[in-house]
């Protein structure tokens, strides 16, 4: 289930007060430090410093008129940076004039406060947009879960067909750009009906899971592994040849059948392997790889057989 993000109750939102004045600035951490972590800054260079330290404001109190560069430009700067431009910004100001609330407000500020300043304002402003961040923090997390749960396979949370298909479209384009090597391997778990018929799905389950760690466990940072469907998984390597390839499938196919899957007990997988060749159609790669795979079924599985696909 998801959760939102993690805060302990101790845990205070950080707030960043701009101003050179140390009244205006001992007002209004009067008004706000009982709720929040109140930090201050006397100048716009000196808050620029503070916003970028972690954790990051989480709202930002700032003056306009400010000897050294002032609120306009600190505020044009932060919005400019990636690690501080979704910081929500409030100017607090004793400019009054329409054109000025409109002009900062256009920069990116979420609010325009006036001075002198009334401190129930002042905290429901803050406590709204920095409520308002974090609705859009969680927001955005929730969104990078379905965007996971798009292109991973329930079971074994490695890519799924989908993913695979866009992932080997990239690489072959890459390959077929560069002239650099591109290849797969195609690995089916031997006799798996068997494990489901005798233990029940739920160990066949725990032994997909179990392929998948030892894929992981295997393999190496550039390599792309995936379910492709069933009992059986691609795994694509770029930037290797087809020998490599085939020392990677080997080392795999060892490590499987050392591996003790419980009640499932000692298991084996068959794999094919190939690589692509500039000129011929992508899916060639997997039809060469499937017979290959099939060869390895048909020679007693257990074993690691390529088939090198030609180019017309």
């Amino acid at each position: 289930m998801y959760k939102g993000l993690p805060m302990s109750e101790t845990q205070k939102q950080k707030i960043l007060i701009v101003d050179d004045h140390p009244t205006n600035v001992l007002v209004l951490r009067k008004i706000l430090e009982k709720e929040w972590d109140v930090q201050s800054a006397p100048d716009g260079l000196t808050a620029l410093q503070v916003a970028n330290e972690k954790p990051v404001p989480d709202i930002i109190l700032l003056d306009v008129k400010m000897p050294d560069i002032d609120g306009y430009e600190v505020c044009r700067r932060l919005k400019k940076s990636p690690d501080t431009c979704d910081i929500p910004l409030i100017f607090v100001t004793s400019l009054r004039e329409m054109k000025e609330e409109a002009y900062g407000l256009g920069l990116g500020a979420v609010d325009y406060i006036i001075k002198p300043v009334n401190g129930s304002i002042v905290k429901a402003r803050v406590r709204n947009h920095i409520a308002l961040q974090q609705a859009r923090k969680e927001l955005t997390l929730k969104n990078k879960a379905l965007e996971q749960l798009a292109i991973r396979d329930n079971l074994t949370g490695l890519y799924n067909r989908r993913k695979l298909d866009e992932s080997f479209a990239q690489e072959v384009a890459r390959s077929d750009r560069y002239n650099r090597p591109l290849s797969v391997i195609m690995l089916d778990i031997d006799y798996f009906k068997a494990v489901n018929d005798t233990h029940g799905h739920h160990v066949g389950d725990a032994v997909l899971v179990q392929t998948a760690e030892i894929l992981l466990a295997t393999l190496r940072t550039s390599d792309i592994p995936g379910r492709w469907g069933g009992e059986e998984f691609l795994i694509i390597c770029p930037e290797t040849p087809l020998d490599i390839t085939v020392k990677l499938a080997e080392r795999l196919r060892l490590n499987y059948e050392s591996h003790d899957f419980h009640e499932a007990g000692r298991l084996t997988a068959s794999f094919g392997v190939s690589t692509h060749h500039k000129g011929t159609h992508a899916k060639d790669i997997f039809l060469s790889a499937d017979a290959a795979l099939y060869r390895a079924k048909n020679g007693g599985r257990n074993r690691v057989e390529s088939e090198i696909q030609k180019s017309e």
